[in-house]
């Protein structure tokens, strides 16, 4: 990764950096709320002149203003939008159908969608509610696309974790919280491990994937439950830690290294956080046999085993 990149460095600046690894090439990002950092990266690529961005989440109609801005940039790039619930199973299966009926390749992957301070509470199939939306729903819509990323000639997944995987210990068997006690932050960080050793699984199946911290970033809708005091008493706390927090723009940036910089391959299966690989924030991250106890499970909760 460039030395030059860091905290500060700016999603424009990353793909200005590695502008021939966008142009005529096939996106796909996850959660492109306006004004997020799916939004962002997307703006973003649309600079590199893609050929195709496909938008992927819960509500269509919101990302008019995200679409609308690319085509301001770049009125030719081809931009579809796809439905699907990442917390149901079921949506996840009808999105990736309709995403692999209408696209026969795919070459990146950014799995940028996420939610955060949920209180317990369980999907329609009956999943914790960070676990299901942060990490199922995106192991099962990457497996279903993998034959649309595999016609790429270098198919990389990004999928962007957190810092606050450091409350997750890599211990999988209580998924649920049915047996311990449950707060949103070791929900949170539970799914922002599982984020990582999704990318370290991938990365043993021979596809490039990396995992990435975005950063602390105010005002997006990551949390929609969290109260104002609560985000204020957060905000307090980081600050007392001085965890400075970043604007959309910098927060899309090391999704966007992850994708796009060439090196990336030599550190398949890392964590990143500021723009380079760094060392992960949990003992849990290096447990052995995590990643592999995870895609079992993963497998046995929708319901299909996936072949490499």
């Amino acid at each position: 990764m460039p030395q030059s990149f860091g905290f500060s460095t700016t999603s424009e600046e990353v793909v200005n950096a590695f502008a021939d690894r966008v142009k005529g090439r096939i996106f796909l990002v996850t959660g492109p709320t306006p004004n997020g950092i799916g939004d962002y990266t997307l703006r973003a690529l649309a600079t590199a002149h893609p050929s195709t961005l496909l938008l992927l989440g819960r509500n269509p109609a919101k990302y008019t203003p995200v679409v609308d801005a690319v085509h301001a940039i770049d009125p030719n790039i081809t931009v579809r939008v796809y439905g699907a619930d990442l917390s149901s199973i079921a949506s996840v299966r009808e999105g990736a159908k309709a995403i692999l009926s209408e696209n026969e390749r795919i070459d990146v992957l950014i799995n940028s969608a996420g939610v955060m301070g949920l209180p317990l509470e369980y999907s329609v199939d009956g999943v914790e509610g960070h676990f299901a939306t942060n990490h199922l729903g995106h192991f099962l819509l990457t497996n279903l696309l993998l034959p649309a990323l595999k016609k790429s000639d270098e198919p990389r997944v990004v999928n962007v974790s957190s810092a606050g995987h450091r409350t997750g210990t890599g211990d999988y068997s209580d998924y649920n919280f049915r047996s311990r006690e449950y707060t949103w932050e070791l929900g949170y960080g539970q799914s922002k491990l599982a984020n990582i050793h999704f990318s370290q699984a991938l990365a043993k199946r021979g596809i490039t994937s990396l995992a990435v911290h975005p950063g602390v970033i105010w005002g997006t809708s990551l949390s929609p439950t969290l109260s104002q005091d609560v985000l204020d008493e957060l905000r307090d706390r980081l600050n007392s830690f001085n965890v400075k927090s970043k604007t959309p723009t910098q927060g899309a940036s090391t999704s966007l290294v992850a994708a796009l910089d060439p090196k990336g391959k030599e550190y398949n299966g890392s964590y990143m956080a500021d723009c380079q690989v760094s060392p992960p924030l949990s003992d849990g991250v290096n447990k052995e046999g995590a990643s592999e106890e995870l895609w079992k499970l993963s497998e046995k909760l929708v319901g299909q085993e996936f072949a490499f």
